[in-house]
């Protein structure tokens, strides 16, 4: 019991972020969270060490929340991947001189951060997943490979395609994307 406790407190925060990513939905993430934390539990005696840890908590992780998407997906939820501003950590800002240089810039990038994550929510499930966990988890290849359980070359080919699919979508000649591409090629 001691050391699941202290698997834990190592993991839990990482689980909830990378549920929180996948499913956008606070709830869902704290639900989905509480659940692998149970399932670590239950099945931390068939792990085998083929693998590293994390990366097995991980896989489980995103098993979870790719169940979760499916189901809601069935009932015709509109799922993305990311959370939205107003539901995270709110930013403390003190230095109002900072705050003034900076505004112009940090609204630009607000605005292509949100086009992005519209972007990346018109991506099917399988495109989702992969660009989350490389680009914005930032997980290797082998680690990706190890989570979804498919080979590093499928990895690599999938997350290929899935970056351009996406650079289609971005180029689009519809709102928001046409804004924003006129916008920065000014």
């Amino acid at each position: 019991l001691e050391a699941y406790e202290v698997l834990i407190s190592q993991y839990e925060k990482k689980i909830y972020a990378l549920c929180l990513h996948l499913l956008k939905n606070s709830e869902e993430a704290y639900d989905a969270a509480q659940e692998v934390c149970i399932k670590l539990w239950k099945q931390l005696s068939t792990f085998k060490g083929q693998s590293k840890l994390s990366t097995w908590i991980y896989r489980m992780t995103t098993n979870q929340c790719l169940d979760i998407l499916r189901k809601n997906k069935r009932k015709g939820q509109e799922i993305s991947l990311f959370l939205d501003e107003e539901l995270g950590e709110e930013e403390k800002l003190t230095d109002q001189t900072a705050i003034w240089h900076d505004i112009s810039s940090h609204m630009e990038e607000k605005e292509l951060g949100e086009v992005l994550k519209q972007g990346i929510g018109e991506l099917k499930e399988d495109y989702r997943v992969i660009i989350v966990l490389r680009d914005v988890e930032q997980r290797s290849y082998e680690e990706i490979s190890d989570i979804l359980d498919i080979s590093l070359g499928t990895v690599k080919s999938r997350l290929s395609r899935a970056r351009s699919t996406l650079k289609k979508i971005l180029e689009q000649n519809k709102e928001p994307y046409r804004s924003i591409f006129r916008h920065n090629n000014k």
